[in-house]
């Protein structure tokens, strides 16, 4: 990303997403790298808003075993969901 600017990445993933351009036909306008614009785009892709991978396994005594990356989380009736969601964003990485 050394040699082109911010101005550039930042139009560059603008005409894409709002024309519906192909990635490599916008680089080559642009004279940038297909690569360079791929790794862009990626890069200013939001992060997925749920797990990618969860299991969800029925626990005794009316809880709930939720399991998400080798991690186990088990929830109980009446249970603090703003700890719950404190826990969710600390696995996601977000904290």
């Amino acid at each position: 990303m050394g040699k082109y600017t911010a101005e550039q990445r930042q139009q560059l993933i603008e005409e894409v997403h709002t024309t519906g351009a192909r990635v490599g036909d916008v680089a080559k306008r642009m004279g940038i790298t297909p690569s360079s614009a791929y790794m862009w785009l990626k890069a200013a892709a939001p992060a997925p808003s749920t797990p990618v991978f969860a299991r969800v396994v029925p626990a005794p005594s009316s809880s709930l075993r939720v399991e998400v990356g080798g991690v186990a989380l088990v929830v109980a009736r009446g249970f603090d969901a703003e700890l719950l969601r404190e826990v969710i964003a600390a696995l996601r990485g977000l904290t």
